[in-house]
Formats: structure tokens, C-alpha cells, sequence
């Protein structure tokens, strides 16, 4: 059974990591498990693993499925996050941010925010 944790109990960082292998400005949207946000996939990503905070959805096209992220708010602060997500509209330089509930994602709203593609 998985553990789902509210955003503030997600893995922050005040300094991006060191072992960086691609470097991003995205812009940040956020979604919630279940029909309301995730469709019919409710709430299943597209890897087959439970959508919850630490996971965000991008275009596998430029940041790969299970690649392991680093996510830097324009404040300074970031979030680790797992890619093991996709979405109609995640196309480019997009990731949605999955929260624990469909107002936490209202709540956040579009940010740009940089993104650091992890080395494996």
C-alpha cells in the first residue's frame, strides 16, 4: 500500500543537486488523482504506479519516463519528483505536479520553474 503524503511532507532542497544531466525552464501546472483531473486513467499514471505527491507528469520526449527530477521554484526552494507520468497537454517544456487533492492543484496554479534531469 502506498503512503500518500501531503506536499509539504515532499523532499525539499534549498540548492539544486550536483549530479545534473539536463537542465530545464518549464512551466509547472498541477493535477490530482482521480476523474476529475487524470480522466479515465484515474488514478493510475501512465506507468502504471498510484498518482500522488512526488510524481509529475511531463512529455517523454524531452524529460524520460523514470528519470528522477529535481524541481526549483522561482523562490529558491525545490521538490524531488519521479517522471512516471504523461498528459494531453503536458507537450514541450510542461510538467504537471501531482498533488494530493484537486484544490492543492487550483491552489498552485502555473509557475516557471527549472527543472534538473538527474543522472541515473
Amino acid at each position: 500500500m502506498l503512503n500518500v503524503v501531503s506536499v509539504s511532507q515532499l523532499v525539499h532542497a534549498d540548492a539544486p543537486p550536483q549530479d545534473v544531466q539536463n537542465q530545464l525552464d518549464i512551466v509547472a501546472t498541477a493535477y490530482a488523482p482521480g476523474a476529475h483531473d487524470n480522466g479515465k486513467w484515474g488514478d493510475l499514471t501512465h506507468m502504471g504506479t498510484k498518482v500522488r505527491p512526488g510524481v509529475v507528469a511531463v512529455d517523454p520526449t524531452v524529460i524520460p519516463l523514470g528519470s528522477r527530477v529535481y524541481i526549483q521554484f522561482a523562490d529558491g526552494h525545490g521538490v524531488y519528483a519521479q517522471a512516471e507520468d504523461t498528459g494531453g497537454a503536458i507537450k514541450g517544456n510542461r510538467i504537471d505536479i501531482a498533488m494530493s487533492s484537486v484544490d492543492e492543484a487550483y491552489d498552485f496554479g502555473m509557475k516557471n520553474v527549472t527543472v534538473f534531469v538527474l543522472n541515473k
